[in-house]
């Protein structure tokens, strides 16, 4: 499953982040999207266009696209 697919409020584990542009891959891995760790989706905006995610303790906010290069363990 996708980081934008997740159904909001539950909660699962990235398995890895594969995103084609190697800046948006840095910081994602930045914000804390590291395989291994806990994510939670808390809100989608109008349209789906961001989503406000929890990480670990952690909460940011990203495009649903970019979400969809975050792949959740099953």
């Amino acid at each position: 499953m996708l980081l934008s697919q997740l159904p909001k409020g539950t909660v699962a584990e990235i398995h890895s982040v594969s995103h084609p542009q190697e800046d948006m891959q840095r910081q994602l891995l930045a914000l804390g999207f590291d395989p291994g760790e806990t994510v939670q989706l808390m809100t989608k905006a109008p349209f789906g266009h961001s989503l406000q995610i929890k990480v670990g303790s952690t909460l940011v906010a990203i495009h649903s696209e970019d979400a969809s290069y975050i792949h959740l363990c099953d």
